[in-house]
């Protein structure tokens, strides 16, 4: 066997158990999310949001692999690498069911699982729910795109990386914006049907539209400063 394929095959386990380790900690931020809203009611919202967005440090820290995180590479990311889109998106998925199982068995089942319950059967039972689904889910993959764009913009504006990173996913969780993933754990406490998985696959359409947006246009503007700068050359 040639080292090439053994590092390839390596690799690709390495991106698929982080993929997993991005969920359970999704799973995590977001039983610390509902917690927060069982237990402190006017400001148990501002709380949870602020527990979820430091499950997205740890991701970040730890370079592990989330799909909405991901999904800020498509522009650059070449046919070759589409893979890495599925492949992130069933690992996140398979460690928060992992991540809702233990909490499903722990004494935090009380707590959690009816908060959930609610949050979800509001947005299901909602008139527009699939137009919901989908502009609620774009805003979303707007401000994660902002998140993980922090890592490499804060440090050279002298900002701090740690605040970048987790205002804006403080702000998604306080607006109660849709994550694909995120969704997944309130769905299993909830129970999948049809409707939940149609709204779940609106919201990653979603988190795909609203995660491009600020990729796009920064190819947009190296492409127009370029174009800019031919022309004064000329």
């Amino acid at each position: 066997m040639k080292p090439m394929e053994i590092l390839t095959k390596a690799l690709f386990v390495s991106f698929c158990l982080m993929s997993f380790c991005s969920g359970v900690m999704i799973g995590v931020g977001g039983t610390a999310f509902l917690l927060a809203c069982n237990l402190y009611e006017t400001w148990g919202k501002l709380i949870g949001s602020i527990l979820f967005s430091l499950g997205i440090l740890a991701i970040v820290m730890f370079e592990m692999k989330l799909f909405t995180g991901l999904i800020s590479d498509i522009p650059e990311m070449g046919a070759k690498n589409l893979w890495k889109l599925p492949v992130c998106f069933l690992g996140n998925i398979l460690g928060v069911l992992f991540a809702a199982t233990l909490v499903y068995f722990s004494p935090l089942a009380n707590s959690v699982i009816p908060q959930a319950q609610a949050l979800m059967s509001v947005k299901l039972e909602a008139e527009y729910w699939g137009a919901n689904a989908l502009c609620s889910s774009i805003l979303c993959g707007f401000l994660i795109t902002l998140s993980i764009g922090a890592v490499n913009y804060a440090p050279r504006k002298g900002l701090s990386t740690t605040v970048g990173v987790m205002f804006p996913i403080i702000v998604f969780a306080f607006c109660g914006f849709d994550h694909s993933v995120a969704n997944t754990l309130y769905m299993f406490f909830l129970g999948f049907s049809g409707k939940a998985v149609v709204y779940l696959l609106i919201c990653v359409l979603g988190n795909i539209l609203g995660g491009v947006i600020l990729p796009i246009l920064s190819l947009f503007r190296i492409w127009s400063n370029k174009t800019e700068k031919v022309k004064e050359e000329n």
